[in-house]
């Protein structure tokens, strides 16, 4: 990501600089000051430290920039946008030179500036606003924080195209920027994902060696794991998902343990891993200041420089993001008001039998599409031999490496000792099936809309739009065991197979059905009219979904889910129609912003 030019941001000045900023770029110095009101050698020095960034000459801009800051009464003589400004710009110089860290220091000053600011929040303002949402996203993505980094980018990339729109010639080309840093972003938490998979896969595997029966084997396999769950933490700390990579590191702390070595280096970076995670927890803070500073005499003993110094950063900036987030959130709600209002609400993205980073419709994958901020995770059941509700979209395991057994044959026991396996994306990935009550624990742990398929079974079927075709004993099991979980209010259930939604709608009115529709079934519009008739949603195929069709629905007051969209093209289509739910393997929602 490369910066975003300060110079656009810089607000406008009272005084016409136009000459004295000829001479700076004639002679490469600032004009002399002699005889000049003070206001205007102000408005000339920040004109100055504006041609010295522009010219790449920042120690010089630095040292004018310090002359403001650490001139306490000179500030607060300021008019509230040039210091923001000044601050800004020292927050860009902090970052350009490897200290993202240190940057957050200057942001927070800039925001405190910022909201003490009583004037009218004029484009400048904005401007501001903007470009020190940038800066963060910039210096969280350094920071390895990707997760900050894409709220911070979709918040200034809303600022910028609302100004943009004012003032295309002052914002087009940094509102262009802001596109492409979000990519790069994109590109980074795609990244990670698979990485995080890869972890997954591994981890499993060290699991299933714990109790090899070989002493040696098993020591090497709790090494393995040990270092495995550090990456998963390290992995969900950078997606900024602190509630489980405390569980990762915790984990692997405890193993770690039981090797029964002495405390060392791996020991000092899972806890301070641990102590970063905690302090993403507003009811941890006091735990992650009190293990960090534990583990400092840790870290000095064993000459561990970054590490004490990685603390002591920790230490010192303990407090710096919750203020800045604190200050951007009343800063940025007004910023809004005044560019414009925020557009339609975005589409919620459901997980498409859980995500691309796993074999589908197994845990790994339906955890790291809930951790890849998908508003709901869909799965497809059927029913084993003794009766169970198991997770599949197929009727056996073959095509990912299991046996040819239909599952309506095998017994629960069987299926979930089944070994599975798929290479996507250049990576394989392993795992076991899962019931769908694990499945609905896993919705319910990570505060996710299950959408359960119905797939044909031997216990549920029905595939006529006719109201009297039967309807099996299976569905009143089905229910009973989304009600045990507490989700009947949450769950959403589809199928191919009209009778069936049907019967859910009329038999259980309080859980939420959507009929699914393929190419092939019947026109889109013959749907919609069904869907009318029965008072239903509609679940259809992207490839034949029609702004028609759509625009129908929701004159019906129905809602309109669309699968499974994995090509951005296909995303901005459905999207441009106002669909209102998108099924997709791969395009979450923070990557989609």
């Amino acid at each position: 990501m490369n910066p975003l030019p300060i110079s656009i941001a810089m607000p406008r000045l009272k005084n016409d600089m136009t000459i004295a900023q000829a001479q700076m770029a004639t002679t490469g110095t600032m004009p002399s000051p002699k005889g000049l009101d003070d206001d205007i050698v102000t408005e000339m020095k920040i004109c100055y430290i504006d041609y010295l960034i522009t010219n790449k000459r920042d120690l010089e801009a630095e040292q004018v920039i310090e002359e403001f800051i650490y001139d306490d009464e000179r500030m607060q003589q300021l008019p509230e946008l040039y210091a923001a400004w000044l601050w800004l710009a020292r927050m860009a110089l902090l970052i350009d030179s490897g200290n993202p860290s240190l940057s957050l220091g200057a942001a927070e000053n800039a925001l405190l500036v910022l909201s003490g600011h009583l004037g009218k929040k004029t484009e400048d303002f904005n401007a501001i606003v903007a470009t020190l949402l940038f800066n963060l996203a910039l210096a969280h993505h350094d920071m390895g924080d990707n997760s900050r980094a894409s709220k911070e980018l979709t918040k200034a990339q809303q600022l910028l195209e609302r100004l943009t729109k004012r003032n295309e010639a002052r914002f087009s080309a940094m509102l262009l920027m802001a596109v492409e840093a979000s990519t790069e972003v994109i590109k980074s938490k795609t990244k990670q994902m698979n990485v995080l998979a890869h972890y997954q896969s591994a981890s499993e595997l060290y699991m299933s060696e714990l109790n090899s029966g070989d002493a040696n084997a098993t020591r090497t396999a709790m090494s393995n794991l040990v270092d495995t769950l550090g990456k998963e933490g390290d992995i969900m700390l950078e997606m900024g998902n602190g509630r489980n990579a405390v569980k990762y590191y915790t984990k692997a702390l405890r193993y770690q343990k039981k090797l029964g070595e002495r405390m060392g280096m791996r020991d000092l970076e899972l806890s301070i891993g641990l102590a970063k995670a905690l302090m993403r927890l507003i009811n941890r803070r006091a735990a992650a200041e009190q293990l960090l500073r534990s583990l400092l005499p840790l870290a000095q003993r064993l000459d561990a420089t970054a590490q004490v110094n990685e603390i002591q950063d920790l230490l010192n900036n303990k407090n710096k993001n919750v203020n800045i987030m604190t200050l951007l959130k009343s800063i940025f709600t007004a910023a809004l008001i005044i560019v414009g209002t925020l557009g339609m609400q975005a589409q919620l993205i459901v997980g498409h039998r859980g995500s691309q980073w796993g074999v589908e419709n197994t845990r790994a994958a339906f955890i790291n599409g809930a951790n890849a901020g998908a508003w709901g995770l869909e799965c497809d059941i059927r029913v084993t031999a003794d009766g169970t509700f198991v997770v599949s979209h197929d009727d056996n395991y073959k095509r990912l490496g299991g046996p040819e057994t239909k599952i309506a044959d095998m017994t629960t026991e069987a299926v979930l000792s089944t070994r599975l396996t798929s290479k996507r994306h250049g990576i394989t990935y392993a795992g076991t099936p899962c019931t769908l009550g694990e499945f609905l624990d896993i919705c319910k742990e990570y505060n996710v809309v299950p959408v359960v398929e119905i797939k044909v079974s031997t216990t549920i079927h029905s595939n006529t739009k006719a109201e009297n075709e039967p309807v099996f004993d299976g569905i009143p099991a089905l229910i009973n065991l989304i009600d045990q979980k507490g989700l009947t209010d949450r769950v959403v259930i589809i199928s191919f197979m009209p009778g069936v939604v049907d019967f859910i709608h009329r038999h259980y009115p309080d859980i939420t059905v959507q009929v699914l529709a393929g190419d092939g079934d019947g026109t889109v519009m013959e749907w919609v009219e069904w869907c009318k008739q029965y008072n239903m949603d509609l679940d259809v195929v992207h490839t034949i979904v029609t702004k028609e069709a759509v625009d129908a629905m929701h004159a019906a007051g129905l809602k309109v889910n669309v699968w499974t969209v994995d090509r951005v093209e296909d995303f901005e289509r459905v999207k441009a129609m106002g669909v209102d739910f998108i099924t997709t393997n791969a395009r979450f929602p923070n990557e989609l912003k």
